[in-house]
């Protein structure tokens, strides 16, 4: 049996900025509006301009291109999440040695 891996946009992993409700008259007069979108926290809680560079730096995963679209696979981002969550060897020793 295979399983199928499922794949996230980058408006899932990254934070986006509230956008307010604007209206807007075209040259033949109409009344357009473009609708609100209240801000949203990614999966990682950075902004897309910071994970682009966590890739072109090799620290986070590559996109994979299906068509025109960037996905990321699931189970690399829950990877590097997990990754990203062990406390540091460093770390562990000097609260070992503090008493902490």
């Amino acid at each position: 049996m295979t399983l199928i891996d499922q794949y996230l946009r980058m408006t899932d992993l990254a934070n986006q900025p509230e956008r307010k409700a604007k209206t807007y008259t075209t040259k033949l007069g109409q009344q357009r509006t473009v609708t609100a979108k209240a801000a949203t926290r990614g999966i990682t809680g950075f902004s897309v301009k910071h994970i682009y560079h966590l890739i072109n730096q090799n620290k986070f995963p590559a996109p994979v291109k299906i068509g025109r679209a960037s996905l990321w696979r699931l189970s690399e981002i829950n990877s590097w999440l997990d990754s990203r969550a062990q406390p540091s060897e460093d770390y562990t020793t000097a609260n070992a040695q503090e008493g902490v």
